[in-house]
């Protein structure tokens, strides 16, 4: 009986010594989920580039990652809660019912129900965060080279 009484006394303690530490490590995926920046540093790295190329990217990083992230706050906070909410379920239901583009789109814009101030406040956010990708990518591909960029594997739009 004694020794129950030890190993469940050990159990508790592992679990009371070890659950901050699980809940911080949790609570740092998720914050790295809405970081732009780190998604993109999580594949430099997984791209295996030269030593030099992975410090001018870094660069890059550090200079342009600032305006990337001023602009995704920027859009957080013209959005309600009840806004993001409707929005990740306008774009949940318009993709498992196969609607792309403009479609998509507009379903996505009726369901979160924006008034007019939000949708030029938004339109002008989003065109900023649209400049900050573009130099990004623009100053990352100058410093990778094209065989470097390709291994990073950026989605990157097609020009016309």
């Amino acid at each position: 009986m004694k020794r129950h009484s030890q190993l469940l006394l050990g159990c508790v303690i592992a679990v009371i010594a070890f659950t901050p530490a699980y809940a911080a490590g949790k609570k740092n995926k998720k914050q790295d989920r809405h970081d732009p920046v780190a998604a993109i540093k999580k594949k430099l790295t997984a791209a295996d580039l030269p030593t030099d190329a992975r410090e001018k990217a870094d660069k890059v990083l550090a200079d342009d990652g600032s305006k990337l992230k001023e602009a995704h706050a920027k859009i957080d906070t013209i959005l309600t809660a009840e806004q993001k909410q409707a929005q990740r379920q306008a774009q949940k239901d318009a993709r498992s019912s196969g609607k792309k583009g403009k479609d998509a789109k507009a379903d996505v814009a009726a369901a979160m129900k924006l008034t007019d101030e939000q949708k030029s406040k938004l339109s002008a956010a989003e065109s900023e965060l649209k400049s900050a990708q573009a130099a990004l990518v623009r100053d990352l591909r100058s410093a990778l080279g094209p065989e470097q960029f390709a291994k990073v594997g950026l989605k990157t739009k097609k020009k016309a």
